[in-house]
């Protein structure tokens, strides 16, 4: 698969991940004022959002996006750290339409807000519960090193094609 336009994505770091272990071909670190042109550049790519999660760790919240490719899998991960504190990233429902669920479930789910999300309102939950029930407590958090490949700096192309993958 060419991933030409990863070259051009302004991005904290950009990691080659092992497609088999991982799952993604590469995994790229966001800040949040970087999210909209990166859900742009992978859509003007071909690619579609497979899915929005958080997991809340002791640096902030963990916003971690993929997406992937009908014609040429090769899964390409996310990831956007926001604080506790402001727990806002810009929603990409305008330009990834199947983002605007994935979006409502952590706003219930976590409280992360997605500032300029056409609907924000609770998805699954009741509009009153008055909290969010996935929050840890912060003994509970795990730290960012401990979960995520960005911070392996890595070069170059994917060694194997994700169909070469078992």
């Amino acid at each position: 698969m060419n991933f030409g336009w990863m070259e051009k994505l302004e991005a904290e770091k950009k990691t080659e991940t092992d497609y088999r272990k991982s799952g993604s071909r590469w995994e790229v670190l966001l800040k949040s004022e970087q999210v909209e042109a990166a859900a742009r550049a992978v859509w003007d790519a071909g690619y579609f959002i497979e899915d929005i999660s958080v997991v809340d760790l002791q640096e902030g919240f963990l916003v971690v996006y993929h997406f992937d490719h009908w014609q040429s899998p090769g899964r390409v991960t996310f990831k956007v750290l926001v604080p506790h504190e402001k727990p806002e990233v810009p929603t990409i429902s305008h330009i990834h339409s199947g983002a605007n669920w994935h979006e409502r479930e952590s706003f219930d789910f976590f409280g992360v807000v997605f500032t300029g999300h056409p609907d924000l309102k609770p998805l699954l939950l009741p509009d009153d519960l008055g909290f969010h029930p996935l929050l840890k407590k912060p003994e509970q958090r795990a730290s960012v090193a401990g979960i995520s490949n960005v911070s392996e700096p890595s070069e170059g192309k994917p060694q194997k094609e994700p169909d070469q993958a078992p």
